[in-house]
């Protein structure tokens, strides 16, 4: 999951970077660059958040799966 969250955005920061560079007529080699490091860095990024989602995506679902798994307490009257 945090491979994947930190492809697409490092592919959204790429195509982002092309599109600003192109705006702003920017020679094309120094766009690429530019695109290719803010895509890197952002690759990272992603993987360090995508992990810190993946982790908490666990641990919630082990304790819902604690909470619908455990005896209920319910008294019938």
């Amino acid at each position: 999951m945090a491979k994947q969250f930190a492809i697409r955005l490092s592919l959204i920061m790429f195509a982002v970077s092309v599109i600003e560079s192109a705006v702003t007529g920017e020679a094309f080699h120094v766009a690429l660059i530019a695109a290719g490091t803010k895509a890197v860095c952002f690759f990272v990024i992603g993987l360090f958040v995508g992990e810190i989602a993946r982790r908490v995506v666990e641990e919630n679902a082990v304790a819902e799966f604690a909470d619908i798994t455990a005896p209920s307490a319910v008294q019938e009257s």
